[in-house]
C-alpha cells in the first residue's frame, strides 16, 4: 500500500469525528464552597453625582441559598442572587447590582446611575 492510499484511509477514518456536531461547551463549575453564612467587607464610592448618595463603609451580607439583600440606603434593599457561574445579579427599582463570586470572596458594583459603590466581602462563618 502506498503512502497516498494510507493517508486517504486515515483521513476517511477521521472524517466522521471531524464532521460531527460540535459538542456543547461545559457549564462553568459551581464554586465548591457553600455560600450560606455571613460575609463581611467594605465599600468604596466610585460615583457621586448627588448629595443623597449612600455613604461607603462596612458591608455585611447574610447569604442564604445563594440569595442576599444589599442595603443601599435606610429604606432600600437590593435583592440579589449568585448565579451558577458565580456571577451576581441584583436589582431594586432604579438600582442594579452586578458582581462575581470567586471562592470565598465576592466583589461587585451597585449603582442607580447617579451614585455608585464598589464592594468587596469575604466569608466569615458557616
Amino acid at each position: 500500500m502506498n503512502i497516498a492510499r494510507m493517508t486517504l484511509l486515515v483521513a476517511l477514518a477521521l472524517l466522521p469525528e471531524a464532521c460531527g456536531a460540535p459538542s456543547a461547551p461545559a457549564a462553568a463549575p459551581r464554586p465548591s464552597e457553600d455560600s450560606t453564612g455571613t460575609w463581611r467587607g467594605t465599600s468604596t464610592r466610585f460615583q457621586a453625582e448627588a448629595k443623597s448618595c449612600p455613604h461607603p463603609g462596612l458591608v455585611t451580607l447574610q447569604i442564604w441559598d445563594d440569595r442576599f439583600q444589599f442595603r443601599w440606603d435606610g429604606r432600600t434593599n437590593v435583592d440579589s442572587a449568585i448565579q451558577a457561574d458565580g456571577s451576581i445579579l441584583g436589582q431594586a427599582p432604579g438600582i442594579t447590582l452586578v458582581g462575581k463570586r470567586a471562592g470565598m470572596r465576592i466583589e461587585g458594583d451597585i449603582t442607580n446611575g447617579a451614585c455608585g459603590l464598589h464592594f468587596t466581602v469575604v466569608k466569615k462563618d458557616n
